[in-house]
């Protein structure tokens, strides 16, 4: 399986489980603050620049218990921000999702190449 299905696959399920955890706390106002989109997108930028730098986290994302264990540990995060009464880190981290859906988009259609950066 290439890289970015996977890594798509990952998102998704991952943005999934965020959605419906936002539908079930009727928090899904919360995607409509810029603010919180902010915060996820600045997020996600900050995450992939260090894998267009190349840093040792690009390595560490090869490992499957890595790539697994990162898509769990975001729907944890998420469960525990709910309970914590933070729905709003939710809404960031769909926010974070969306941002590497739209450059994965940009990558598959040759537009950008984390490559040549």
């Amino acid at each position: 399986m290439q890289s970015t299905t996977r890594d798509a696959l990952l998102a998704t399920g991952s943005a999934g489980a965020l959605s419906a955890a936002l539908s079930l706390t009727e928090s899904l106002s919360l995607l409509a603050r810029p603010a919180v989109a902010a915060a996820g997108i600045a997020a996600a930028l900050a995450v992939e620049s260090l894998f267009v730098a190349e840093t040792p986290a690009t390595e560490l994302w090869e490992r499957p218990a890595v790539q697994v264990g990162s898509a769990v540990a975001l729907v944890g995060g998420a469960v525990v921000a709910l309970l914590a009464g933070g729905p709003w880190v939710v809404a960031a981290a769909c926010w974070g999702l969306a941002t590497y859906f739209l450059l994965l988009a940009l990558v598959l259609a040759g537009v950008w190449s984390p490559g040549s950066a």
